[in-house]
């Protein structure tokens, strides 16, 4: 698999190292560069092998790398962080709270992609390696980090997952959203879906939405897309395509629909914005964390 390397905002280049096997969903990491550099979202170890020596071919000095920061410890966003931290030594991991305390001992969340990915994930996207202790980062909601003259904020924005951060950009005006803003797919480009893997909380994805939006960002990194300028359209569309699934899918609770009913709504709700739409995988992967949201609600 190749990696297209492009620089998509000042000093920053998406590493995109194409669409995973399973999900089929892009898999892109952010490298910021400045007196010290950061990698965020790194990825899973495969992708972080693969563009390691991209960057290397591309005369990039991945060597300059002093932080790694996975918006979330999920492995398509943040499975590679003990891997490269590995392999540079002299680089430091940021992480959530709770996150930490799965990097530090990764046994229950490599049990957990196993459960969603299958037994041999590993052959695919590569071994969950710990972190140690003391080279993590772990951040407060509000730190900032100072690469020289670029600021990288740390914004706690849960709901996809209670261990996610999202990250603003002092001198792009950027925002690195990792799952928080949703998903945007190749058959809808123009729309974010919500991504609501189990566990999910719906109230506190929008929460999340809300705050992130405040911010006014002048461009959104998604960790499956690309960099977009529209962000404060797609913050409002996310959080009324969220609100509105939200919506759906109790609604089919209450009249006993099954999974496969629920993601038939859920495709003709897709379809009023493209006519042609298929349901990504990852949508229908999240009909569950909904379901369970709901269910959680009722006990």
């Amino acid at each position: 698999m190749s990696v297209e390397i492009q620089q998509v905002a000042e000093d920053t280049y998406s590493l995109d190292c194409g669409k995973d096997p399973i999900f089929e969903v892009r898999q892109i990491a952010y490298l910021v560069m400045d007196e010290a550099a950061a990698l965020i979202d790194p990825g899973s170890t495969s992708s972080v092998s693969q563009y390691v020596e991209a960057c290397a071919q591309h005369g990039i000095d991945i060597e300059k790398l002093k932080y790694i920061v996975p918006t979330h410890i999920h492995v398509d966003h943040g499975g590679g962080s003990g891997y490269l931290a590995e392999r540079l030594p002299g680089s430091r991991v940021v992480l959530h709270p709770r996150g930490a305390v799965h990097m530090k001992s990764p046994e229950r969340l490599t049990e957990g992609v196993r459960a969603v990915f299958g037994q041999d994930f590993d052959q695919v996207l590569g071994p969950i390696l710990p972190v140690p202790e003391k080279r993590m980062l772990v951040a407060d909601d509000g730190e900032t980090i100072r690469l020289g003259r670029r600021q990288l904020t740390i914004y706690y924005a849960p709901g996809h997952a209670p261990h996610h951060i999202a990250i603003h950009d002092s001198l792009t005006d950027g925002l690195f959203c990792g799952d928080a803003l949703g998903y945007i797919s190749d058959e809808i480009p123009g729309l974010p879906v919500p991504v609501g893997t189990p566990p999910f909380d719906l109230e506190a994805y929008v929460q999340t939405i809300d705050r992130l939006a405040a911010l006014e960002p002048s461009v959104v990194f998604y960790g499956h897309h690309g960099a977009r300028t529209d962000a404060g359209v797609l913050m409002k569309q996310v959080r009324d395509i969220v609100i509105a699934f939200g919506d759906m899918i109790q609604e089919s609770l209450a009249a006993g629909d099954d999974d496969e009913r629920i993601a038939e709504r859920v495709l003709e709700y897709l379809r009023q914005y493209h006519h042609e739409a298929r349901l990504p995988l990852i949508v229908q992967a999240s009909i569950p964390g909904y379901v369970g949201f709901y269910r959680d609600q009722m006990t």
